[in-house]
């Protein structure tokens, strides 16, 4: 059985069952149980931030989400099943093909593609992106970069902003139309350094103010240890502005806004369904 770094996080979430919708009459309506059970099993099993394994559950989470707002499952990265990116004409194919023959192509995929990893041309170079969502004949239509930081927020700070900020600026020139986010998962250390805090704040609402940068930018807090992980998904003082509920409504809506009319039937429905209640 061919297993990645994303596979525990790819059992948890088939353990959850049917994907409830994203949106309701209300707005979005985020699993946040999901996402603590994802960071608290990368915490549990002894890996930080800096591992690498809470930003793969971040990404797994985000992408999770994306498909609960009924956007093609097959064309979005990081896929619920290995290969974690691969072009849906591509599966379609295998899916003309008999029984047999298209298990062998879909075990030979596995085995060639097994890099989750997937870089975008940008206007400067290319840059790896954490989660997206793109087809041959559409190119990339939704770009989100992921990052955590679990200590050291005085020191790093700037340079995660200046990264992000460089990031959004090359991937945005070259994809003008692709709907670009930024998902900044941080320690809840952070609360106690007001210093720190606050420049994240003014940092995040710096990088979604032009449009030429993110078209949406979330911040995101939990607590986690090796004894297990508590998001803090209400915490009062992140502004609306910076919620996830506002993230996955305004990249949702820009990336059917620059579809074609007749694209994506189920998520135009189950959005027109939400803002029609929200008016």
């Amino acid at each position: 059985m061919a297993f990645d770094a994303f596979s525990p996080y790819e059992v948890i979430i088939k353990s959850k069952g049917d994907r409830d919708p994203l949106f309701d009459a209300h707005g979005a309506v985020l699993d946040y149980g999901l996402l603590e059970l994802l960071i608290d099993d990368a915490a549990r099993r002894g890996k930080s931030a800096q591992s690498g394994d809470v930003a793969r559950a971040l990404d797994m989470w985000v992408a999770e989400q994306f498909r609960r707002a009924k956007l093609p499952e097959d064309s979005i990265w990081p896929r619920l099943v290995m290969p974690r990116a691969l072009d849906a004409s591509i599966l379609s194919f295998i899916g003309k093909m008999p029984p047999a023959l298209a298990e062998q192509c879909c075990a030979s995929l596995t085995e060639r593609y097994r890099s989750s990893s997937v870089s975008v041309m940008g206007a400067a170079y290319s840059k790896q992106v954490d989660v997206g969502m793109a087809t041959w004949p559409s190119g990339p239509e939704l770009l989100v970069s992921t990052k955590t930081m679990g200590s050291s927020f005085g020191k790093n700070m700037a340079n995660r902003f200046e990264e992000a900020y460089g990031d959004a600026k090359n991937l945005k020139s070259r994809n003008p139309f692709a709907a670009t986010g930024f998902a900044f998962l941080v320690h809840a250390d952070i609360l106690n350094e007001r210093s720190s805090c606050l420049k994240a704040l003014a940092m995040l609402e710096k990088l979604q103010a032009e449009q030429d940068v993110y078209d949406a930018v979330c911040l995101i807090v939990a607590d986690w240890s090796s004894e297990g992980a508590v998001l803090m998904h209400d915490e009062p003082s992140i502004p609306a502005s910076l919620s996830a509920e506002r993230f996955f409504t305004e990249l949702v809506h820009i990336v059917l806004m620059h579809a074609a009319t007749d694209a994506y039937p189920e998520a135009r429905a189950q959005f027109v369904h939400m803002k029609s209640h929200g008016e």
